[in-house]
């Protein structure tokens, strides 16, 4: 087996991993969100994103610091990379609109529709990564859209203000997933894939301390709270975050934009299945119907 071949394969298991694990993430963020709003209405969204973020950056941090202890100053460089803050503002606005999605829509509809424009990933690798673009793909786009329209309108009253949020953060981490690829996919480039991804998950969280102003005082009374959802946010943190992303940065090294959001279908599989059977959640006619088309058009679209 060549050594390209044997990176491919690394980072398609990496990738698949990476997906399973964020597919956990959606309905434990409805829980957690729900859980903190029946206390400090309208802030749920804000403690739950900020004590994720804050696992994660402990976390980050040490297993950052663990792995450059002997060259620490000259890899503090990625913390000056105008790439890198820019990578940062997407991730951020990616956890905003999720998080806040949550407080208006089910899981499983927001699985749905913050992976569904990924659909959007063959076209912004088409115009900043130059991979290709063919009829079969613009009719997969095509079927999405519509499949997105039936999903997004098939709302029950109050959820379709959710499912335009949700879909925002879609917009986020198609943006992500496509400069994560340009940032790696440079040949002389001076990025490792890990430190990459937990210098963003660092610097996310510091991008997001302003909540902590905002909501100062749901923030301190916060930690009171008997049922305070500790574990699921812990997790949320470590596992969905830290360790997730730095196994989707070591597949998005050696695998291209498009394939990636192929195999993160297996994202949106689990998170809306988990949804349906453990969050007892129902779906319309229409959104059935517009979830398959969305599925569809996820498959046309990459194995084209």
């Amino acid at each position: 087996m060549s050594i390209q071949s044997a990176s491919s394969k690394k980072g398609i298991l990496s990738l698949i991993a990476a997906g399973l694990l964020w597919g956990t993430s959606f309905l434990l963020v409805d829980n957690t969100v729900d859980q903190l709003n029946q206390v400090y209405e309208g802030a749920g969204y804000a403690i739950s994103l900020f004590a994720r973020l804050f696992f994660a950056f402990l976390s980050s941090l040490i297993i950052f610091t663990v792995f450059n202890i002997k060259m620490i100053k000259s890899q503090l460089f990625y913390f000056k990379r105008k790439n890198v803050y820019i990578l940062t503002l997407i991730n951020a606005g990616g956890y905003i609109f999720q998080f806040l999605a949550a407080s208006f829509t089910e899981s499983a509809r927001l699985a749905l529709l913050v992976n569904a424009s990924i659909i959007l990933v063959p076209i912004l690798s088409y115009l900043w990564l130059h991979e290709s673009m063919n009829y079969r793909k613009i009719s997969g786009i095509l079927i999405g859209v519509i499949g997105l329209g039936l999903v997004t309108r098939a709302s029950l009253e109050g959820e379709l203000v959710g499912n335009l949020i949700s879909l925002l953060g879609g917009i986020c981490w198609a943006l992500y997933i496509v400069l994560g690829r340009k940032i790696l996919a440079q040949e002389d480039t001076e990025y490792t894939s890990l430190n990459l991804s937990l210098t963003t998950t660092v610097l996310t969280f510091v991008f997001l301390i302003p909540l902590l102003f905002i909501y100062y005082t749901p923030f301190t009374t916060a930690f009171t709270i008997p049922s305070f959802p500790w574990w699921e946010l812990v997790y949320l943190g470590i596992v969905c975050t830290t360790i997730a992303y730095s196994l989707y940065y070591i597949g998005l090294k050696s695998v291209s934009a498009t394939k990636t959001t192929y195999i993160l279908l297996l994202e949106t599989v689990l998170g809306v299945f988990l949804g349906i059977i453990l969050g007892a959640e129902i779906f319309t006619i229409f959104t059935v119907i517009g979830a398959a088309l969305i599925f569809a058009s996820i498959i046309i679209i990459n194995v084209s």
